[in-house]
């Protein structure tokens, strides 16, 4: 497997090939996923042949995928034209818990593609991408009128934020709350987790009526239907009352900052004075450092007005909320989390 991308290991030139060429590995991933030849080496190694027949493929075609794909550890060719699972690929398999095959396909299905595809217009006027491909502001707009790309974008955020989360749920100390409040948290792929990994803990998951409607079948199926309430309503207008903990989990990266104060005022005016808002996002490091959150923030440029942020940035958006920044915790993920103590 080559090292991609690293000036430091390869000339300017093939460093700069690699990189103009990057999305040719996202396309041969998506097919992979969309192919589903993760869960046919489930069992172990197959040839590509034996592949090539269950997925219905053309075999020649198949292998030029396999062992590209290879070459980046997805898959690995054990002897001549027979493949089998690394650590990288157990990701596209359907019944891992932790599956990112849904991020895949919706990272290529058409709306992101062309949103994405507009990008110089983007740059050059500040309007989202997906404005100048289809006259959406946002994708929550998109989704409206394309429910099926909505199902694959919640799908995929539903594993992707079980990924990110799960090592701060690991390690944060939740022993002196009775009741955490979940905001815009969508079918309750984070409070859920909370409250299985803290039995003494109770919540409110609070979230748009329609979004709720799914939510409440997803506590139910999680075990922590009797102790997660569901309270409908509308974050830039009022909080529920009555949490030690508040949560906010990727959701400041979706707004401007007039929008982004107004969330934090609303959860000061229902939080306790000596209650903490933990908010859970990307936080942005210095200026060359290579960070996967930098592409995050273009792919927000993309698909509405939100952004990603550094430290400085939140704080000054947190204090005129009436909060300050009292821990940043680093979780070894895309995300950070953020402590809040009320001012």
């Amino acid at each position: 497997m080559s090292e991609l991308f690293n000036p430091a290991t390869k000339s300017p030139m093939m460093a700069f090939v690699e990189i103009a060429s990057g999305y040719w590995i996202a396309q041969a991933l998506n097919v992979a996923a969309k192919l589903g030849v993760a869960d046919l080496l489930i069992e172990g190694a197959k040839s590509v042949d034996e592949l090539a027949h269950k997925t219905e493929s053309h075999t020649r075609s198949l292998y030029r995928l396999l062992r590209t794909l290879s070459s980046v550890g997805v898959f690995n060719e054990v002897e001549p034209r027979k493949f089998a699972q690394t650590p990288i690929s157990e990701y596209l398999r359907s019944d891992n818990p932790y599956s990112l095959r849904y991020q895949t396909i919706m990272h290529c299905d058409d709306w992101h593609w062309r949103s994405w595809g507009e990008m110089y217009s983007s740059i050059k006027d500040g309007k989202p991408g997906i404005y100048h491909a289809y006259q959406d502001h946002s994708y929550y707009e998109y989704f409206q009128k394309n429910p099926e790309a909505g199902d694959i974008f919640n799908k995929a955020m539903i594993n992707v934020c079980r990924n990110f989360h799960t090592p701060f749920i690991e390690s944060y100390d939740f022993s002196s709350a009775t009741k955490i409040v979940d905001i815009a948290g969508g079918e309750g792929t984070l409070i859920s987790a909370i409250l299985q990994a803290n039995p003494h803990l109770k919540g409110i998951l609070f979230d748009q009526p329609h979004v709720l409607s799914e939510a409440k079948k997803f506590l139910a199926k999680e075990g922590v239907g009797d102790r997660c309430e569901t309270v409908s309503g509308d974050m830039f207008k009022s909080i529920p009352v009555g949490g030690d903990i508040y949560t906010l989990s990727y959701i400041l990266i979706d707004w401007d900052d007039d929008k982004v104060t107004t969330i934090i005022k609303n959860i000061r005016d229902a939080i306790a004075d000596n209650g903490k808002l933990l908010v859970i996002d990307t936080v942005l490091t210095s200026a060359n450092e290579y960070q996967w959150g930098k592409w995050l923030d273009l792919e927000l440029l993309s698909f509405g007005y939100g952004g990603a942020r550094t430290e400085a940035e939140f704080s000054e958006l947190f204090e005129k909320a009436g909060f300050q920044l009292a821990r940043h915790l680093q979780i070894g993920t895309p995300v950070s989390v953020m402590e809040l103590s009320a001012i």
